[in-house]
C-alpha cells in the first residue's frame, strides 16, 4: 500500500510542476506579447492612432509602462 501512496504523490507532484511550467510559460509569452505591441505602438503615425482611438499622449504611456504591468 505505501507504494501506492507514493505514486499517487509523485503524480500529484508532476501534475502541481506541470501546471507551475504551463503558467510561467504563459507569462512570458504575455510579458512578450506586451513589449512586441508597445514597440508596434510606437512606430504608428498620428492617423493610424487615431484609427486605433489613440492619440500620441496615449501611445506614449502605454510604451512608457514596464512589461510586465497591464
Amino acid at each position: 500500500m505505501a507504494t501506492f501512496a507514493h505514486t499517487a504523490d509523485t503524480a500529484r507532484g508532476s501534475s502541481s510542476f506541470a501546471h507551475v511550467v504551463e503558467t510561467a510559460s504563459n507569462m512570458l509569452g504575455l510579458w512578450r506579447q506586451r513589449i512586441v505591441t508597445r514597440r508596434e505602438l510606437g512606430r504608428l503615425d498620428e492617423r493610424m492612432l487615431q484609427d486605433i482611438g489613440f492619440n500620441r499622449l496615449d501611445a506614449d504611456q502605454e510604451m512608457s509602462k514596464p512589461f510586465w504591468r497591464e
